[in-house]
């Protein structure tokens, strides 16, 4: 029997379920934390959606990237000129930091994509060390390490009013409601045909190719959606901290991505999240007991990649077959035994 619901024009699987509880999860946040679980909780979706992002690119279309912190510093820097300079609102500025974003990944996927994988690891490497190097010394622009500060104007929502993101909960349902959105945007992408050439990217370049697609192309794009989003979360991320500065480029961030996606498990979108989620609030609660609290994360991710190579969710994915299999089992065994008679 079917255990598929029909939706408003769409069909609500079982396998979406993991999303549904984590939206009601994330829903329910702010009646159970305080100010700064809030904070937290703001700046862990944001991530999230920076992970999501990179995994549009490693995990579906096999492209890893070592320069996603130049999306995500280009993003934030995009939505600071927009306020500080032009006064502009806060929405257009995260729709300005989305199309910046993604004319910049356009450009640098020219660039990048057309070499080999090994290539283009380093090609990524070598941008993100470029555009470090680059916010670090125009200072007079980027504010360098010691950055800028931003003073984030007030929602304007239609109808219901005016909010400011100095509020909390505002500032954390704001937040929620993009990453949501944007999960759902990249959801449709990677459910369509062009989400069906990247994996067959992934899995067989060559045998893409002799198919007729278009690889360069395909792969384009997918970095111009990956970085577009990047942008997006580090234009919400400067929103919460209403801070910038060049570290926003550097090579750690870019890992940060790598790390949210291979904990959580690529290929899934949601996974980014979940691993963004459980990466902040471990760091958050072993920072109090040590300053080497990276040293805990780094055996995580080890012990992640070698035991469970496909993350959280291919754990969860496995134990949940490995239930269905043994139901399956004691119902077919049940059936024989009435089947045989003798046996009542």
């Amino acid at each position: 029997m079917s255990t598929a619901v029909s939706t408003a024009g769409r069909t609500l699987k079982p396998r979406h379920a993991i999303w549904v509880l984590l939206l009601i999860a994330a829903a329910i946040v702010p009646f159970v934390a305080g100010e700064f679980g809030l904070f937290l909780g703001a700046s862990i979706l944001a991530l999230g959606l920076y992970g999501a992002s990179f995994d549009l690119l490693y995990g579906y279309t096999g492209l890893l990237s070592f320069g996603h912190s130049v999306f995500f510093g280009v993003g934030a820097y995009a939505a600071t000129f927009a306020i500080n300079d032009y006064a502009i609102g806060a929405i257009t500025s995260l729709l300005i930091a989305f199309i910046i974003t993604g004319i910049v990944a356009i450009g640098l996927g020219l660039i990048a994509v057309r070499v080999s994988s090994h290539g283009f690891v380093i090609v990524t490497i070598l941008l993100a060390l470029i555009a470090h190097l680059a916010a670090s010394s125009l200072t007079g622009l980027t504010g360098g390490t010691d950055g800028l500060t931003v003073l984030v104007p007030m929602v304007n929502l239609p109808v219901l009013g005016e909010f400011t993101l100095f509020d909390p909960m505002f500032r954390y349902y704001f937040t929620l409601v993009v990453l949501v959105v944007s999960l759902f945007l990249m959801y449709r992408v990677t459910t369509s045909p062009v989400g069906l050439a990247y994996r067959m990217i992934r899995e067989n370049e060559k045998r893409a190719r002799l198919l007729g697609y278009n690889v360069t192309l395909y792969k384009l794009s997918a970095f111009m959606l990956s970085g577009a989003f990047a942008g997006l979360a580090g234009a919400l991320s400067m929103y919460i901290s209403g801070f910038v500065s060049a570290s926003e480029f550097s090579l750690t961030v870019s890992g940060d991505a790598i790390i949210f996606t291979l904990i959580g498990g690529r290929g899934t979108l949601i996974g980014a999240v979940v691993g963004a989620a459980l990466i902040e609030l471990v760091a958050n609660q072993v920072s109090e007991l040590t300053d080497a609290y990276p040293l805990f994360i780094g055996v995580l991710l080890v012990t992640t990649v070698i035991l469970e190579p496909e993350g959280l969710l291919g754990l969860l994915k496995r134990v949940k077959e490995r239930v269905l299999s043994d139901d399956s089992a004691e119902q077919t065994e049940s059936a024989s035994s009435r089947e045989v008679p003798g046996n009542e």
